[in-house]
């Protein structure tokens, strides 16, 4: 995959957590970078990065991110390293191959159909928000609950109140030991919603990842994915993210058994049928 003019794929040496910085050895860097900085040309860089893309560091050892220089009170003049991606080639190559078979999947059903109740969820590979390659293998052996989300959502009602009412069914779901319950929300913001952004929303909201995912992959993906579930975007210059919602229920044989559109869906209608979810 190509560099974009400010972005650099890199593998990590090191990090040091408590000053946040991160160890790389650059392999390859975008043009702009290549021709305005020789000192990146060097083997044994340094860079400040936030928690949630350190986390993904210390997960991953390539990876792809852009560089902005950056003053802090910490460090000093430095380089700040944003953006970041995993960038194993293995994984990307794994990961475009079942998101090309989404893409075939998406050109079958034609711009006005949309997956409904009964229907088999297509292929289709994200990173989860430790950097993790996740594909439908997720949804095997458990019932799942799915939502589209983005992290800069600002309308209380929206992307926050979902958030807020998935983990107040995760908790009921502990509560009253139903076994085999699985939770993924899914970017809609993917040029912004990193990994690393979604391990920090994660935190932020507290929530017991164990069996909570967070989704995110090129545009794209993520376009093919609203599509298939109508889920309608829109973006103004200067203004955030306008979107539709729908939250599903997605068996263990990756078939849609129940979906509420919009965002007045109910913890306790959704609790009611994963109790009885042995039977879906």
């Amino acid at each position: 995959m190509g560099l974009l003019e400010d972005e650099i794929r890199a593998k990590v040496i090191s990090i040091d957590h408590n000053s946040s910085l991160v160890n790389f050895e650059i392999s390859a860097m975008g043009r702009s970078l290549n021709e305005s900085t020789s000192k990146l040309s060097n083997d044994n860089f340094w860079a400040e990065a936030h928690p949630g893309d350190l986390n993904l560091l210390s997960n991953t050892k390539v990876f792809r991110g852009v560089l902005k220089k950056t003053f802090s009170p910490q460090n000093g003049e430095i380089f700040s390293l944003q953006k970041v991606w995993p960038d194993e080639f293995s994984e990307r190559i794994k990961v475009n191959n079942v998101n090309r078979l989404l893409r075939r999947d998406t050109l079958t059903m034609g711009e006005d159909s949309i997956k409904g109740v009964g229907d088999q969820l297509p292929p289709f590979a994200l990173y989860d928000q430790d950097g993790e390659t996740l594909t439908t293998d997720y949804f095997d052996g458990s019932v799942t609950i799915l939502n589209f989300i983005f992290t800069r959502c600002s309308e209380p009602e929206m992307c926050p109140a979902a958030t807020v009412k998935m983990k107040k069914l995760q908790q009921l779901v502990d509560k009253t030991k139903i076994p085999y319950v699985k939770f993924l929300s899914i970017t809609l913001d993917p040029e912004y919603d990193t990994p690393g952004i979604l391990k920090s929303y994660a935190m932020g909201y507290n929530l017991k990842e164990e069996n909570f995912r967070l989704g995110t992959a090129k545009k794209s993906v993520i376009d093919d994915l609203s599509l298939q579930f109508g889920i309608l975007r829109k973006k103004e210059p200067n203004l955030p993210l306008d979107h539709t919602m729908r939250t599903l229920v997605i068996n263990s044989r990756r078939q849609i058994v129940y979906q509420v559109p919009g965002k007045s869906w109910s913890v306790e209608d959704f609790l009611s049928r994963l109790q009885g979810h042995q039977s879906i």
